[in-house]
């Protein structure tokens, strides 16, 4: 379980923002539902203001972005708007952790 910290949840909080201000949940829940492929979100390293969408398989190095898996129980096997939001979340926060032990 990874416990964030208030300075460390403001940051998650602002990152989230920036990405559903960008791509609303319905839309990447749509993306999860509808593709073949897994869906990543691509935050650079540096400019944590700049969010891309990739779909296809993370075999590859992103060099400067960090993918963040979108996760696709929530969207597709239990349709859930607010669980998919927090597993995101979840996923960014890890991503910014370097974890990557993700929530697919």
């Amino acid at each position: 379980m990874m416990i964030l910290d208030d300075e460390s949840s403001q940051h998650v909080d602002d990152v989230c923002c920036c990405i559903f201000e960008r791509f609303p949940v319905e839309y990447l829940m749509d993306l999860a539902r509808n593709s073949s492929d897994d869906v990543y979100l691509l935050m650079h390293r540096e400019d944590r203001n700049f969010i891309d969408i990739y779909i296809g398989k993370n075999n590859k190095d992103f060099g400067e972005f960090i993918a963040i898996p979108v996760p696709k129980r929530f969207a597709v096997f239990e349709p859930d708007r607010n669980y998919f939001e927090l597993t995101l979340k979840a996923n960014v926060a890890m991503a910014l952790r370097g974890v990557r032990d993700f929530h697919l």
